[in-house]
Protein backbone atom coordinates (compact mmCIF):
# COMPACT_ATOMS: atom_id res chain seq x y z
CA UNK A 1 0.00 0.00 0.00
CA UNK A 2 1.53 3.27 -0.74
CA UNK A 3 1.84 6.23 1.48
CA UNK A 4 -0.43 8.21 -0.95
CA UNK A 5 -3.37 6.13 -0.34
CA UNK A 6 -5.80 6.12 2.61
CA UNK A 7 -6.12 3.42 4.86
CA UNK A 8 -9.20 1.42 5.42
CA UNK A 9 -9.94 0.73 9.00
CA UNK A 10 -13.19 -0.72 7.89
CA UNK A 11 -11.52 -3.88 6.05
CA UNK A 12 -11.10 -7.01 7.13
CA UNK A 13 -6.89 -6.61 7.80
CA UNK A 14 -7.41 -3.85 10.33
CA UNK A 15 -9.45 -5.40 12.31
CA UNK A 16 -7.06 -9.03 11.97
CA UNK A 17 -4.32 -6.61 13.44
CA UNK A 18 -6.29 -5.75 16.50
CA UNK A 19 -7.48 -8.89 17.74
CA UNK A 20 -4.01 -10.31 19.04
CA UNK A 21 -3.28 -7.22 21.05
CA UNK A 22 -7.03 -7.53 22.76
CA UNK A 23 -6.25 -9.15 26.06
CA UNK A 24 -9.39 -8.12 28.08
CA UNK A 25 -10.17 -10.71 30.52
CA UNK A 26 -13.06 -13.29 29.94
CA UNK A 27 -12.64 -13.02 26.34
CA UNK A 28 -11.26 -16.11 24.96
CA UNK A 29 -11.57 -16.55 20.73
CA UNK A 30 -9.96 -19.59 20.07
CA UNK A 31 -12.61 -22.14 20.78
CA UNK A 32 -10.10 -24.84 22.19
CA UNK A 33 -8.98 -22.59 25.14
CA UNK A 34 -12.68 -21.75 25.80
CA UNK A 35 -13.49 -25.13 26.24
CA UNK A 36 -10.61 -26.04 28.49
CA UNK A 37 -11.61 -23.08 30.96
CA UNK A 38 -15.26 -24.65 30.66
CA UNK A 39 -14.02 -28.07 31.79
CA UNK A 40 -11.50 -26.68 34.48
CA UNK A 41 -14.89 -24.58 35.95
CA UNK A 42 -17.10 -27.70 36.07
CA UNK A 43 -13.41 -29.96 37.40
CA UNK A 44 -13.91 -27.12 40.34
CA UNK A 45 -17.44 -27.25 40.98
CA UNK A 46 -17.49 -30.91 41.41
CA UNK A 47 -14.17 -31.29 43.68
CA UNK A 48 -16.05 -29.00 45.88
CA UNK A 49 -18.82 -30.80 46.04
CA UNK A 50 -16.93 -33.96 46.71
CA UNK A 51 -15.18 -32.07 49.39
CA UNK A 52 -18.50 -31.77 51.16
CA UNK A 53 -19.93 -35.06 50.21
CA UNK A 54 -16.92 -36.84 51.56
CA UNK A 55 -15.70 -35.70 54.22
CA UNK A 56 -13.01 -37.21 56.34
CA UNK A 57 -13.13 -39.70 58.59
CA UNK A 58 -11.72 -37.57 61.40
CA UNK A 59 -13.92 -34.18 60.90
CA UNK A 60 -17.08 -36.94 60.65
CA UNK A 61 -15.99 -38.21 64.11
CA UNK A 62 -15.46 -35.04 65.62
CA UNK A 63 -18.68 -33.32 64.43
CA UNK A 64 -20.75 -37.13 65.65
CA UNK A 65 -18.61 -36.81 68.62
CA UNK A 66 -19.35 -32.81 69.65
CA UNK A 67 -23.09 -33.32 68.84
CA UNK A 68 -23.46 -36.15 70.91
CA UNK A 69 -21.88 -34.50 74.50
CA UNK A 70 -23.91 -31.41 73.71
CA UNK A 71 -27.07 -33.15 73.91
CA UNK A 72 -29.27 -34.65 76.66
CA UNK A 73 -29.42 -38.51 77.14
CA UNK A 74 -33.10 -39.73 76.02
CA UNK A 75 -35.45 -41.35 78.16
CA UNK A 76 -35.22 -44.25 75.82
CA UNK A 77 -31.21 -44.99 77.87
CA UNK A 78 -31.72 -47.51 80.39
CA UNK A 79 -29.05 -46.45 82.31
CA UNK A 80 -31.11 -43.46 82.63
CA UNK A 81 -34.30 -45.08 83.09
CA UNK A 82 -32.58 -46.80 86.43
CA UNK A 83 -31.58 -43.65 87.60
CA UNK A 84 -34.89 -42.15 87.37
CA UNK A 85 -35.73 -44.83 88.66
CA UNK A 86 -33.23 -44.37 91.97
CA UNK A 87 -34.93 -40.70 92.45
CA UNK A 88 -33.15 -38.67 89.81
CA UNK A 89 -35.05 -36.28 87.87
CA UNK A 90 -33.60 -34.14 84.76
CA UNK A 91 -31.72 -30.75 85.48
CA UNK A 92 -30.83 -31.40 89.28
CA UNK A 93 -27.85 -32.23 90.84
CA UNK A 94 -27.01 -35.81 91.74
CA UNK A 95 -26.68 -37.24 95.49
CA UNK A 96 -29.06 -37.46 98.18
CA UNK A 97 -29.21 -33.38 98.49
CA UNK A 98 -29.59 -32.31 95.23
CA UNK A 99 -26.44 -30.70 96.02
CA UNK A 100 -23.79 -31.99 93.38
CA UNK A 101 -22.92 -31.97 89.99
CA UNK A 102 -25.03 -30.41 87.46
CA UNK A 103 -23.35 -31.10 84.51
CA UNK A 104 -21.23 -33.66 83.48
CA UNK A 105 -17.50 -34.36 83.60
CA UNK A 106 -16.32 -32.61 80.40
CA UNK A 107 -14.08 -35.51 78.44
CA UNK A 108 -10.53 -33.90 77.69
CA UNK A 109 -9.35 -36.15 74.50
CA UNK A 110 -5.37 -35.31 73.96
CA UNK A 111 -4.43 -33.90 70.54
CA UNK A 112 -0.54 -34.08 71.01
CA UNK A 113 1.86 -36.77 70.80
CA UNK A 114 3.38 -35.81 74.22
CA UNK A 115 3.46 -38.97 76.98
CA UNK A 116 0.48 -39.61 79.00
CA UNK A 117 1.95 -38.01 82.56
CA UNK A 118 3.80 -35.92 80.68
CA UNK A 119 1.68 -32.83 80.96
CA UNK A 120 0.71 -33.40 84.75
CA UNK A 121 4.67 -33.41 85.68
CA UNK A 122 5.44 -30.04 83.65
CA UNK A 123 2.58 -28.44 85.31
CA UNK A 124 4.10 -29.81 88.96
CA UNK A 125 7.05 -28.55 87.88
CA UNK A 126 5.79 -25.52 86.67
CA UNK A 127 4.24 -25.39 90.40
CA UNK A 128 7.55 -26.03 92.21
CA UNK A 129 9.61 -23.70 89.88
CA UNK A 130 6.87 -21.02 91.05
CA UNK A 131 7.60 -22.11 94.76
CA UNK A 132 11.03 -21.88 94.83
CA UNK A 133 10.90 -18.72 93.45
CA UNK A 134 8.75 -17.55 95.81
CA UNK A 135 10.96 -19.21 98.90
CA UNK A 136 14.16 -17.20 97.23
CA UNK A 137 12.21 -13.64 97.10
CA UNK A 138 11.14 -14.72 100.99
CA UNK A 139 14.70 -15.05 101.73
CA UNK A 140 16.27 -12.25 99.49
CA UNK A 141 13.64 -9.82 101.65
CA UNK A 142 14.86 -11.48 104.74
CA UNK A 143 18.88 -10.79 104.49
CA UNK A 144 18.80 -7.33 102.67
CA UNK A 145 16.73 -5.86 106.38
CA UNK A 146 17.28 -2.39 107.12
CA UNK A 147 20.28 -3.26 109.69
CA UNK A 148 21.83 -5.17 107.25
CA UNK A 149 21.11 -2.44 104.52
CA UNK A 150 23.21 0.38 107.16
CA UNK A 151 25.59 -1.81 108.08
CA UNK A 152 26.59 -1.98 103.86
CA UNK A 153 26.36 1.21 103.34
CA UNK A 154 28.40 2.05 107.05
CA UNK A 155 30.74 -0.86 105.21
CA UNK A 156 31.46 1.09 102.03
CA UNK A 157 31.64 4.23 103.50
CA UNK A 158 34.59 2.96 105.56
CA UNK A 159 35.99 1.60 102.51
CA UNK A 160 35.96 4.90 100.61
CA UNK A 161 37.43 6.66 103.20
CA UNK A 162 40.06 4.33 104.34
CA UNK A 163 41.10 5.22 100.34
CA UNK A 164 41.00 8.39 101.02
CA UNK A 165 43.19 8.53 103.89
CA UNK A 166 45.90 6.30 102.74
CA UNK A 167 46.21 8.76 99.61
CA UNK A 168 46.96 11.07 101.92
CA UNK A 169 49.70 9.15 103.76
CA UNK A 170 50.99 8.48 100.34
CA UNK A 171 51.62 11.91 99.55
CA UNK A 172 52.81 12.94 103.08
CA UNK A 173 55.18 9.97 103.56
CA UNK A 174 56.18 10.56 99.42
CA UNK A 175 57.21 14.15 100.48
CA UNK A 176 58.92 13.87 103.62
CA UNK A 177 60.90 11.16 102.12
CA UNK A 178 61.89 13.17 99.33
CA UNK A 179 62.84 16.21 101.83
CA UNK A 180 65.42 13.68 103.45
CA UNK A 181 67.31 12.53 100.16
CA UNK A 182 65.60 9.66 99.61
CA UNK A 183 65.24 8.24 95.97
CA UNK A 184 63.06 4.90 96.70
CA UNK A 185 60.46 4.35 99.00
CA UNK A 186 60.83 1.72 101.89
CA UNK A 187 57.86 0.05 100.31
CA UNK A 188 56.31 -0.20 96.53
CA UNK A 189 53.39 1.30 98.19
CA UNK A 190 54.29 3.76 100.42
CA UNK A 191 54.27 6.41 97.57
CA UNK A 192 51.64 7.38 95.58
CA UNK A 193 53.58 7.74 92.41
CA UNK A 194 55.62 5.12 92.94
CA UNK A 195 52.79 2.38 93.23
CA UNK A 196 51.27 3.65 90.18
CA UNK A 197 54.33 3.08 88.23
CA UNK A 198 54.69 -0.40 89.78
CA UNK A 199 51.21 -1.11 88.23
CA UNK A 200 52.26 -0.33 84.84
CA UNK A 201 55.34 -2.53 85.03
CA UNK A 202 53.54 -5.15 86.55
CA UNK A 203 51.28 -5.21 83.63
CA UNK A 204 54.31 -4.57 81.25
CA UNK A 205 55.85 -7.74 83.06
CA UNK A 206 53.09 -9.77 82.52
CA UNK A 207 53.10 -9.47 78.87
CA UNK A 208 56.50 -9.96 78.55
CA UNK A 209 56.79 -13.44 80.85
CA UNK A 210 53.52 -14.48 78.71
CA UNK A 211 55.74 -14.27 75.40
CA UNK A 212 58.82 -15.64 77.25
CA UNK A 213 56.87 -18.63 78.43
CA UNK A 214 56.78 -19.51 74.76
CA UNK A 215 60.25 -19.57 74.13
CA UNK A 216 61.78 -21.09 77.21
CA UNK A 217 63.57 -24.16 77.83
CA UNK A 218 62.91 -27.20 80.26
CA UNK A 219 66.05 -26.65 81.87
CA UNK A 220 65.79 -22.65 81.98
CA UNK A 221 62.46 -23.61 83.67
CA UNK A 222 63.41 -25.76 86.19
CA UNK A 223 66.18 -23.02 87.32
CA UNK A 224 62.87 -20.71 87.66
CA UNK A 225 61.42 -23.07 89.79
CA UNK A 226 64.50 -23.48 92.31
CA UNK A 227 64.51 -19.31 92.53
CA UNK A 228 61.17 -18.88 92.53
CA UNK A 229 61.60 -21.17 96.05
CA UNK A 230 64.03 -19.37 97.20
CA UNK A 231 62.48 -15.76 96.91
CA UNK A 232 60.31 -14.30 99.47
CA UNK A 233 56.62 -14.95 98.80
CA UNK A 234 54.66 -11.61 98.40
CA UNK A 235 51.68 -10.77 100.03
CA UNK A 236 48.85 -8.33 98.84
CA UNK A 237 47.70 -6.41 101.85
CA UNK A 238 44.37 -4.74 102.52
CA UNK A 239 43.65 -0.94 102.26
CA UNK A 240 43.13 -0.88 106.02
CA UNK A 241 46.50 -2.86 106.59
CA UNK A 242 48.37 -0.40 104.48
CA UNK A 243 46.70 2.48 105.94
CA UNK A 244 47.84 1.12 109.78
CA UNK A 245 51.30 0.02 108.83
CA UNK A 246 51.97 3.51 106.86
CA UNK A 247 50.49 6.03 109.42
CA UNK A 248 52.64 3.72 112.01
CA UNK A 249 55.99 4.66 109.82
CA UNK A 250 54.84 8.49 109.82
CA UNK A 251 54.65 8.73 113.20
CA UNK A 252 57.47 6.48 114.08
CA UNK A 253 60.00 8.45 111.95
CA UNK A 254 58.45 11.81 111.36
CA UNK A 255 56.16 12.14 114.22
CA UNK A 256 53.89 12.57 111.77
CA UNK A 257 49.75 12.17 112.38
CA UNK A 258 47.81 11.82 109.31
CA UNK A 259 44.48 12.84 110.95
CA UNK A 260 45.92 15.16 113.11
CA UNK A 261 47.69 17.09 109.78
CA UNK A 262 50.64 18.06 112.15
CA UNK A 263 54.47 16.77 111.88
CA UNK A 264 55.05 17.10 115.71
CA UNK A 265 58.86 18.25 117.38
CA UNK A 266 58.94 14.94 118.90
CA UNK A 267 57.51 11.71 120.46
CA UNK A 268 56.12 13.65 123.61
CA UNK A 269 55.47 16.20 122.04
CA UNK A 270 53.40 14.03 119.80
CA UNK A 271 51.62 11.75 122.60
CA UNK A 272 50.73 14.99 124.55
CA UNK A 273 49.23 16.78 121.23
CA UNK A 274 48.34 13.76 119.33
CA UNK A 275 44.66 11.93 120.46
CA UNK A 276 46.11 8.59 118.88
CA UNK A 277 46.99 6.86 115.91
CA UNK A 278 43.82 6.28 114.18
CA UNK A 279 40.98 8.24 112.89
CA UNK A 280 38.66 7.14 115.36
CA UNK A 281 40.81 8.81 118.17
CA UNK A 282 40.03 12.13 116.52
Amino acid sequence: MSSDEEFDYMSDDFLAQCIPNDVRPGLIRDHSLQRQAEMDKKKQQTDMKNKELFRSHRAVELERREEGLSSAISNNNKGFALMQKMGYKPGTGIGKSGSGRVEPVTIALKTDRQGIGRETALRRLAVEKAAIRQRQRQRREQEFTVENFRAHRSQKHLEIQTAKDLKSCQRVCEGLDKGQGYDEPAEPWFWLTREKENDDDDDHDNEVEGQDEKTTTADESGEDDDEEEEEEEEIEFQPSEKLDMLSNYLRQTYCYCVWCGTQYDDDKDMRDNCPGPTREDH
